[in-house]
């Protein structure tokens, strides 16, 4: 089951350096260097260094896993997104609401689409794996903002 979760609030991002889209990229995000993959260069044109707008983070999960997993996997109540392998990262974070789950990665505030209409995780504190952090064009609604 591939999952998806995107960034909730506006950061500044600057690509360091990309081998190109598809690829592995390296962008600054708050003053920490994360390896990411590339969804902005186009075909035969890498992202040039430098401040990129108009973009979005959103990783991953092929492995599936359950909230019991989710809540277990955090005790001792960390905020932070950990580096595994390539663009692989870990995520622990507070459960800040459900219907969608929003999770705080320590800064970083991602929607998960596991939901749950459990209220009573609010406030607990998750692991959850990312096999690959990414980085894209803000996808542009397919509704009126009104609505």
């Amino acid at each position: 089951m591939k999952q998806e979760i995107f960034l909730q609030r506006k950061h500044e991002i600057r690509m360091e350096h990309t081998e190109g889209l598809g690829m592995m990229a390296e962008i600054w995000l708050d003053g920490a260097i994360l390896r990411v993959c590339d969804g902005v260069s186009t075909p035969g044109c890498r992202c040039q260094p430098g401040l990129i707008e108009d973009v979005e983070l959103r990783y991953s999960n092929d492995e599936s896993y359950t909230w019991a997993d989710a809540l277990a996997g955090n005790p001792s109540e960390r905020s932070a997104i950990e580096p595994v392998k390539g663009w692989g990262y870990v995520g622990y974070g507070q459960v800040e609401q459900v219907m969608p789950v929003v999770i705080n990665f320590g800064g970083l505030r991602m929607e998960d689409p596991n939901w749950s209409n459990d209220d009573a995780m609010v406030g607990l504190f998750v692991r959850v794996p990312i096999n690959r952090l990414e980085i894209l064009p803000i996808r542009q609604l397919d509704w009126p903002e009104h609505l």
